[in-house]
């Protein structure tokens, strides 16, 4: 399994701390918030390698970490080669770049560099495994105004996720998805039919979305 970290935003939201640096490589109690996510990442045994996408304005940011690490699996940086927030390739932009520069063909965990969790992501690529099935986590989330600012799920009585609604006014459950996928290869084939059709590159969960659809 390729395990695909999405760091190539430019995090406007919190300006002037991420105006020279990523928010990824910023501290929490010391240490980049991308080592956090990374540990996690690679206690995944199915993981066999890693491709971090960044925007160009901040790829000798994580060149840099990079270099000041031993990872345990190849990690490979990758440049989307855009510059402005104006310019992005979007979250899902990016990972279809990733798919095609890094020719993944099979399964992939993909997610956010910039969110801090708690999540066992070896019992969710098992759970994926064991389904055969593109799978998301959730949790419980009771207040409105945070379920408006992140993706929810609608599942039905087997777990299986039947809509997916992208920071929704009106939300139609309290089941928080945060931004972390495990695709199916069969899924991540179908990225550049959502984006040459002309939907929305930016946040991960729209391709979700797309995919419940079908």
């Amino acid at each position: 399994m390729h395990a695909i970290v999405l760091a190539a935003g430019y995090a406007r939201r919190l300006s002037p701390l991420t105006d020279e640096c990523p928010k990824a490589l910023l501290p929490v109690r010391g240490v980049p918030l991308l080592d956090y996510v990374m540990a996690k990442v690679f206690a995944v045994s199915a993981v066999e390698a890693v491709t971090l996408v960044s925007n160009h304005r901040f790829i000798a940011h994580f060149e840099n970490w990079l270099r000041w690490r031993q990872p345990p699996v190849p990690v490979r940086l990758l440049d989307d080669d855009t510059l402005t927030n104006e310019t992005r390739l979007g979250g899902i932009g990016d990972l279809r770049f990733a798919v095609e520069r890094h020719d993944i063909r099979g399964d992939a965990l993909v997610l956010a560099a910039d969110n801090l969790f708690a999540a066992d992501l070896s019992q969710m690529v098992a759970f994926a495994g064991e389904r055969r099935a593109s799978c998301v986590i959730t949790r419980r989330l009771d207040d409105l105004k945070a379920q408006q600012r992140t993706g929810i799920a609608v599942l039905d009585g087997d777990g299986q996720l039947v809509e997916f609604q992208e920071k929704p006014q009106v939300p139609k459950s309290n089941l928080a998805v945060p931004p972390i996928y495990v695709y199916r290869k069969e899924s991540l084939r179908l990225l550049g039919e959502y984006l040459d059709g002309g939907n929305n590159p930016d946040a991960p969960g729209n391709f979700i979305a797309w995919l419940c659809a079908r």
